[in-house]
């Protein structure tokens, strides 16, 4: 009987130094690419009838998905609610993008890339006004620098968890950025700054979300690892890309004698748009899992990607775009109009397969 209670004792003691560490915080983000709004698109969005503007078939079969996460961030790269719309290479798309986005989960939006400038001052300031009127949560461009001050970094907090957000872009194609509007350039000098001041509220991480590298290649440039390494050095944990407009590699460490943990992921790709060809459309979704124990330590504990790609077909005299996951398609030539795109999805799965270690 003795050796029974002692036993019972021990593992009583055991459970109780196991619970302790045990994850008392959870935290779900997923990330996806360039949110484009080509004039095909405005067009595939429009019925004559009510004279109004829909794209909720683009997300539909990611909503399930979606709602999953805490927070879905994505890039918006295009300014919002300028008449008249337009595409490449001025962007101005209508507000029921936005809505549609929201509607299916992603509420966090990334504004800070080489088309924010596309309708000068207004369209920055007229992008802000509507995602503030649908409640989405928005970094990278203000109003002046007193709003950069007061909104900067973005905070995401669920319960004990705190993550720090910055958005930066390489710049603005050519434009200049009309006073007194900020949208955040990537700066080193800025950088850090802004970093130290994030820091400074003790953040459980801080997430950088990029738009840089080169144009339609899938292979990060020197300049992109060079500002990984020097955010890693200045205490960022995790860095997200986008603006090549195809995906490119991702990349996890973990620095043991530490304890943290590094993530880069260096190109999301067209999340949506009109660019069709190979292997400009497609992308993935980003998922990371964080959880947070008693003793205040925040780690990694878990990541995949999800290969989706931009269906376009016509039906019905009208053109239509929608996300499809890969793998919930890939089994299912008989879904598409024709053979030929399935074979183009396909296509671009091999090529993700290649690219990214799922």
């Amino acid at each position: 009987m003795l050796k029974i209670y002692s036993s019972l004792f021990l593992f009583l003691v055991m459970w109780g130094l196991k619970a302790q560490s045990f994850p008392v915080d959870t935290l779900q983000i997923m990330f996806v690419g360039d949110i484009m709004s080509h004039g095909p698109q405005i067009k595939a969005a429009y019925n004559s009838q009510t004279k109004t503007y829909d794209y909720t078939e683009n997300f539909k079969y990611l909503k399930p998905f979606f709602q999953q996460a805490d927070y879905v961030i994505g890039n918006l790269e295009t300014t919002l609610g300028v008449l008249p719309y337009s595409g490449y290479p001025q962007f101005s798309a209508p507000p029921a993008l936005a809505q549609a986005c929201l509607d299916a989960g992603i509420n966090v939006l990334a504004t800070a890339n080489n088309h924010a400038c596309d309708k000068h001052m207004y369209g920055i300031i007229h992008t802000i006004d509507v995602l503030d009127s649908l409640h989405i949560r928005h970094f990278g461009t203000y109003r002046h620098q007193t709003a950069a001050d007061r909104l900067s970094p973005l905070w995401l907090q669920k319960k004990g968890i705190r993550l720090a957000l910055l958005n930066y872009t390489y710049g603005t194609n050519g434009y200049s950025i009309p006073r007194p509007t900020k949208v955040n350039l990537i700066d080193t000098t800025a950088i850090k700054k802004d970093i130290l001041r994030a820091q400074q509220k003790a953040p459980d991480a801080i997430i950088v979300f990029l738009h840089w590298g080169q144009q339609y290649h899938d292979k990060p440039s020197t300049r992109q690892k060079r500002l990984v390494n020097f955010f890693r050095k200045h205490g960022v944990n995790i860095v997200i890309g986008s603006h090549p407009h195809v995906i490119q590699a991702v990349d996890y460490e973990r620095d043991y004698i530490n304890s943290k943990d590094y993530f880069t992921a260096f190109s999301l790709g067209n999340f949506i748009s009109n660019q069709r060809k190979f292997p400009r459309d497609g992308s993935l979704v980003l998922r990371l899992k964080f959880i947070k124990t008693k003793q205040g330590k925040l780690s990694l504990v878990h990541y995949d990607t999800l290969p989706v790609w931009v269906y376009k077909y016509r039906q019905h005299k009208q053109w239509h775009y929608e996300i499809l996951p890969v793998e919930q398609f890939k089994l299912r030539p008989d879904f598409f109009v024709n053979n030929e795109d399935y074979q183009k999805m396909m296509r671009y799965y091999k090529h993700y397969l290649q690219l990214i270690n799922p």
